[in-house]
């Protein structure tokens, strides 16, 4: 994954030029196959339990797959990860996360095989998972 700039101004939880997926909430498609969403649930732990869930999650939902790496979140190192799996289909899974406020926040960004990463897509993630400026 391309690093991320310091965060700016106006930044937005859906990637820029994406559409909405019908029927689906916080969730986006670029119409090539790369999909991306955002969630966020109750979580009483500290950002490395969540990293283990999350990895834990990725391997047990997508038979075959296989974990590239798990690093700080660049825009937001120390306050959220970013973990990248390489699926059974050769397509690229990229997990960002933060624990905020007692909320676990969950970026996931899948994107088909030899697809480059689509800098939209992570200025969306850092817009989800880094705390804005005070």
């Amino acid at each position: 994954m391309a690093s991320l700039s310091a965060c700016t101004g106006g930044a937005s939880a859906a990637p820029k030029n994406w559409q909405t997926i019908p029927g689906a909430r916080n969730a986006w498609t670029n119409g090539r196959g790369s999909q991306y969403r955002y969630d966020s649930a109750p979580f009483g732990g500290a950002l490395s339990d969540l990293a283990s869930e999350v990895a834990i999650d990725a391997l047990t939902r997508n038979r075959g797959a296989k974990l590239q790496s798990s690093n700080p979140f660049p825009a937001c190192p120390g306050a959220a990860g970013l973990a990248t799996f390489r699926l059974s289909s050769r397509a690229l899974l990229a997990e960002g996360f933060a624990v905020r406020d007692g909320q676990a926040v969950r970026a996931h960004y899948l994107r088909p095989a030899g697809a480059p990463a689509d800098p939209a897509v992570l200025q969306a993630m850092q817009s989800v998972l880094c705390k804005p400026p005070a």
